[in-house]
């Protein structure tokens, strides 16, 4: 049997298991591939190379194209044959993801973190000394904190910075996986639990029951987990504030490092983080920024802003709209809190006779008060209305359709 043929049931036999192969070189120069994209061999073969100096024997790379991800397995290849590197691709088929689990690399973090709020205010602010320090200890790393007060994005800073970038970055949220995913995540090979030198950082702890939040931490402390990979842990405040009993069990039980993410109200200045977000608005659009009234601007200081960094950016975004290129005033600011707290409680609220909200009720019941809520607060007006629950005139006037008969 001739080496082309060799070659061609070696390219059969990846093929029907999902993968391919190709050998590089250090500059990432292809000397033999089973692949048959010659773009996405380049592709690869220069995303592999770029991160060759850092990457060890059967380091596990996650690679995003075309709305496409490849898992990439790098080994090198026995000193005999050179200084030559097999990279094994294989496509996470959407049959094999997992809601709340998420694999990203270094490029996709990045994006992320960039657009969102926090990025965009904080920008690429150096994270404080002690928590960079605790995230480089070898011990998981909880980061506490009221909600949306940039856990998750302080995650990805540390990824960023930190010397596991050419690694994937993994986010489970454990209160949306199914079934399905908790068998994958406690039990599979492919579990992110079992792999090494990834960035992991899982969130969601308040929505496991006892009975899996046993089996978690001990599957973590029994595979020594945070001694392969840097691992995150985020978790929001209580109600009247305080951990959750999972986050307090999680924190005992893996000893880990505890950071507290500071809230806007503790930071101040929030109006100066408006106005950072208002500019970024703005050149998004290609437009003037909107400034800020120092009346306005005290108001929005002394706000509490309970969902923080959440509630920043849709707050930064109804003043936008309001006034484009021009000033925000005090009655403008003040308008806008008012409808935030207004949905706040519509949303979050205890029900109560006057408004009958409660959460387990049909959607649509919901919405309908909602939207009568922020219409009695606007007195009627239906047009600033549908602007400031983002839906149309006329979806609306379906919402409410019921009140006019």
């Amino acid at each position: 049997m001739d080496s082309d043929a060799k070659l061609q049931i070696l390219i059969e036999a990846l093929s029907a298991a999902g993968a391919s192969a190709l050998a590089i070189d250090e500059r990432g120069g292809v000397v033999i591939s089973t692949m048959n994209d010659a773009a996405l061999e380049r592709d690869v073969a220069a995303f592999v190379a770029e991160r060759l100096t850092r990457v060890g024997d059967g380091a596990r790379l996650v690679m995003g194209r075309e709305g496409v991800r490849l898992s990439l397995t790098v080994r090198p290849t026995a000193e005999e044959y050179g200084t030559l590197w097999v990279v094994v691709a294989r496509e996470v088929r959407a049959a094999t993801a997992h809601a709340g689990i998420e694999w990203l690399n270094v490029d996709e973090v990045e994006a992320c973190y960039e657009s969102s709020a926090y990025g965009v205010v904080e920008d690429a602010a150096v994270v404080a000394a002690p928590v960079r320090e605790s995230y480089a200890r070898g011990v998981p790393l909880m980061l506490e904190g009221e909600l949306g007060a940039g856990q998750t994005q302080i995650a990805k800073r540390l990824y960023l910075d930190g010397p596991y970038s050419d690694q994937p970055y993994v986010s489970v949220m454990l209160d949306e996986l199914t079934d399905r995913g908790w068998r994958h995540l406690l039990k599979s090979s492919e579990s992110p639990l079992f792999q090494t030198g990834l960035t992991l950082c899982v969130g969601g702890w308040h929505a496991v029951g006892p009975e899996r939040l046993r089996e978690l931490v001990s599957a973590m402390v029994d595979t020594a987990l945070a001694t392969r990979c840097h691992v995150v842990l985020t978790a929001n405040d209580m109600p009247g504030g305080g951990e959750s009993d999972q986050a307090a069990f999680v924190t005992e039980r893996l000893s880990c490092a505890v950071s507290v993410a500071p809230a806007i109200a503790e930071q101040g200045g929030a109006s100066e983080k408006i106005t950072c977000y208002l500019e970024y608005l703005a050149d998004m659009f290609k437009t003037g920024a909107p400034k800020l009234s120092a009346a306005a601007a005290k108001m929005l200081d002394a706000y509490r802003w309970p969902r923080n960094y959440l509630q920043l950016r849709e707050v930064s975004e109804r003043l936008y709209i309001l006034v484009g290129s021009g000033t925000v005033e005090r009655a403008v600011a003040k308008e806008v809190l008012a409808q935030e707290d207004v949905i706040k409680t519509a949303t979050f609220g205890a029900p109560t006779l006057e408004s009958d909200l409660y959460i387990l009720r049909p959607l649509a019941d919901t919405e309908r008060d909602i939207a009568r809520l922020v219409l009695q607060h606007l007195h009627g007006n239906r047009t600033r209305a549908a602007e400031v629950l983002g839906i149309s005139r006329t979806t609306l006037w379906r919402l409410l359709k019921g009140d006019d008969r």
